[in-house]
């Protein structure tokens, strides 16, 4: 009891020099802002003659969202039509290599290397080497992210596993999102913070209320902890660097919105 009292002690210290020190904070709808200029993007996207293009330099791709690889770019166009959406790979200097089409490409996601690209294509996660484009069928999930710049981890849904590299890891409670965060793999649910060790998974933290948003600003990972009483609903956003401390950074509550 007395290290639980040292410990709230600490943290309402801390509350009261954050809230008018730290530059993050909530919105109106209990998101996370970040305080900061955005900047300017190195490429627009604009309908040109009916067609969505993106305009990188000189360049002239096809599409409606871009990502920049190490040996070139990868650009996308989902349609309301009939037709495909297809993915795109082109080299620097703009030389198209490879279509991909698909009936859906949902959560689009590229490596950090650069050598892998993922979607959903409406029943499955749909894995692409980009060196050879071998294609692997995964499980049918929405939860799924590159970490360590090249590996795939997802979530399956039926078998109550997550997939990364050749292991397999129970996991009951179904995983809002994956984060890497200082080394760390961590696999965010409904109730819980985990960190991914070998095959099994370590609790980091558990929310009063239940997880809403995350996000890793400036090396500090920030969440909110959203809490449901009745008719009432509160945020609480924390900071933390290394999960033994956190500290409240800001709060919102029907009364203060």
């Amino acid at each position: 009891m007395q290290n639980l009292l040292k410990k709230f002690n600490i943290g309402v210290i801390i509350l009261f020099i954050s809230f008018t020190i730290n530059a993050q904070h909530l919105n109106k709808l209990g998101k996370i802002d970040i305080d900061e200029i955005p900047s300017m993007p190195d490429f627009r996207i604009e309908k040109i003659k009916g067609e969505f293009k993106v305009i990188k330099d000189s360049l002239l791709l096809d599409g409606n969202t871009f990502f920049q690889i190490p040996d070139g770019y990868i650009t996308s166009l989902r349609v309301v039509n009939d037709e495909k959406d297809y993915i795109k790979h082109y080299r620097l200097d703009g030389t198209l290599l490879v279509t991909i089409k698909s009936d859906k490409i949902v959560n689009l996601k590229v490596s950090e290397k650069g050598d892998q690209l993922a979607f959903h294509n409406g029943g499955n996660i749909v894995l692409v080497n980009l060196n050879g484009y071998k294609i692997d069928t995964l499980a049918d999930s929405y939860i799924y992210e590159f970490v360590e710049q090249q590996h795939l981890i997802y979530y399956h849904p039926e078998g109550k596993s997550i997939y990364y590299k050749k292991e397999k890891i129970d996991c009951e409670h179904y995983p809002n999102q994956f984060i890497e965060y200082k080394g760390k793999i961590l696999v965010i649910t409904k109730q819980y913070i985990y960190e991914l060790a070998g095959n099994s998974l370590l609790n980091l933290h558990e929310f009063n209320g239940e997880f809403f948003d995350a996000k890793i600003i400036s090396d500090k990972f920030y969440f909110v902890d959203k809490e449901q009483k009745r008719k009432s609903e509160s945020f609480s956003l924390y900071k933390t660097t290394d999960f033994n401390m956190f500290i409240l950074v800001d709060r919102i509550d029907d009364l203060n919105r």
